[in-house]
C-alpha cells in the first residue's frame, strides 16, 4: 500500500508521523509539505527536521512551499501542476491523507495525483465542530468559482467535489482519523481513533533517536499563547493582567514558560519580555504535545481554547492539569465549543484562587 501524507502545520506533521509509525508502518509512505507554516524554523529544529525528512522513514518528501500560490512568481500554475503529475502521480498512490479539506491546494493536489477521494486526519478543534466557521453561501460560492478557475488554469483534471463551505464537510473524505472521535459534533462517514498505543509507538521512535529531551529543569507551568491580541479580541494589557494573575497564583512554586503562537506579534513578545522578568519565553517550534511527553517537571498546561488542550490526555506520561483561562477574562471570549473542552476534562477556573487550588 502506498500512502501520501499532506502536511500544512507542525500539528499535522506530528499526527502523520504517528500514523506512519503505527498503523501504516508496514506501508510505503510519502510526505508532501504543502505551504508548511513557519517552514524556515523547521529546518533549525532537530525534531521537526527529523519528522519532515526521509530520516524518519518516508520513502520520499516533496516540498511544495508555494504550490499554486501567487507567491510563486517563477513558474506558471500549469508548470507547478505538471511537477506533481510527473513526480508524484506516477507513484500510483493508494491513499491520500489531508488535514484541511477546505483548502483549495490540498483538494487540487488530491486530483493532481489522480485520486477523487481522501482520508481526513485531525486538524484541531474545527475538525470536531465546524458550524461557527461555516462560510456564508455567497462566500462559499465565490471560493468555489475561484478554485475551479485555478483548477482549469493549472490543467488539473478530476471530478472530485470541491469543498468551500466548512472544514470536514467534503463528501470526498472517506474516513476521519481523530484523537477523540467520540467528541465529534459533525457528520462523518466513518471514524478511526488515534490511540495511546499508536502515539507510544511513534514516541518510542523519537526516544530511540534521543530527540525527546527534557528542556524544563524545574517545576513549571506551560502557557500556550494564541493570537487573541492580534485578532483584536482583547488588548496586550488585558492579556498581561491575565499573565500576572497566573504568575501570582503559582508564586515561587514553579516557573511559567510562555510558548508563542506562530502568529504572535514581535511587539507583544517584546512587551512581555520587558515587563515580566520572571516569564520565560520558550522558542522551540515543535508541537506542545511533544513537550508534554518529554518533560516530567511540567505541572500544568494553560491556554484559552487551543486544540492542544483537547488532546493532552492522550500524550500524558504523568498527571498534568489542563487549564483554560477563558472564563477569567471579564470580557470572556465567546467559546461555542466550550462543552467540547469540558468533555475532554479541561478545567475552567474563574479566579486566581481557583488556579492556585487546581495547580496545588
Amino acid at each position: 500500500m502506498k500512502n501520501l501524507f499532506v502536511v500544512n502545520t507542525p500539528y499535522h506533521l506530528l499526527t502523520c508521523f504517528i500514523l506512519a509509525h503505527s498503523i501504516y508502518k508496514k506501508d510505503e509512505n510519502y510526505l508532501v509539505l504543502m505551504h508548511p507554516h513557519g517552514y524556515e524554523k523547521w529546518k533549525t529544529n532537530k525534531l521537526m527536521t527529523y519528522m519532515s525528512t526521509t530520516k524518519c522513514g518516508y520513502k520520499q518528501v516533496f516540498l511544495l512551499l508555494d504550490w499554486l500560490s501567487s507567491k510563486n512568481k517563477k513558474e506558471s500554475y500549469r508548470k507547478q501542476a505538471n511537477y506533481v503529475k510527473e513526480n508524484i502521480k506516477p507513484l500510483n498512490i493508494d491513499k491520500v491523507f489531508i488535514g484541511v479539506d477546505i483548502s483549495p491546494v490540498n483538494q487540487l493536489l488530491v486530483m493532481a495525483v489522480g485520486k477523487n477521494e481522501f482520508y481526513r486526519f485531525e486538524d484541531g478543534v474545527y475538525s470536531y465542530i465546524n458550524e461557527n466557521r461555516r462560510r456564508k453561501k455567497s462566500h462559499a460560492l465565490f471560493h468555489k468559482v475561484k478554485t475551479y478557475l485555478l483548477k482549469w488554469i493549472s490543467g488539473i483534471h478530476g471530478n472530485m467535489y470541491i469543498n468551500t463551505e466548512a472544514e470536514g464537510e467534503s463528501p470526498a473524505g472517506k474516513l476521519d482519523i481523530m484523537y477523540q472521535p467520540w467528541l465529534l459534533q459533525r457528520k462523518s462517514p466513518a471514524t478511526k481513533e488515534i490511540t495511546v498505543e499508536m502515539i507510544n509507538k511513534a514516541m518510542q521512535d523519537l526516544k530511540s533517536k534521543q530527540l525527546l529531551k527534557a528542556v524544563f529543569q524545574e517545576e513549571c507551568i506551560l502557557y500556550l499563547s494564541q493570537p487573541m491580541v492580534e485578532k483584536g479580541l482583547f488588548t496586550v494589557e488585558e492579556e498581561a493582567n491575565c499573565l500576572r494573575r497566573i504568575l501570582s497564583a503559582i508564586g515561587d512554586n514553579a516557573v511559567l514558560y510562555y510558548k508563542p503562537h506562530p502568529n504572535d506579534s514581535k511587539n507583544k513578545l517584546e512587551y512581555y519580555k520587558k515587563n515580566f522578568k520572571q516569564l520565560r519565553i520558550y522558542t522551540g517550534i515543535e508541537p506542545a504535545e511533544l513537550l508534554i511527553v518529554s518533560n516530567s517537571k511540567l505541572k500544568a498546561v494553560v491556554s484559552y481554547q487551543t486544540s492542544t488542550l483537547l488532546n493532552i490526555n492522550k500524550f500524558l506520561v504523568k498527571n498534568i492539569k489542563v487549564i483554560s483561562i477563558n472564563d477569567i477574562f471579564n470580557n470572556s471570549v465567546f467559546m461555542p465549543d466550550k462543552q467540547l473542552f469540558i468533555q475532554a476534562k479541561v478545567v475552567f477556573p474563574k479566579s486566581e484562587q481557583e488556579i492556585k487550588k487546581i495547580i496545588k
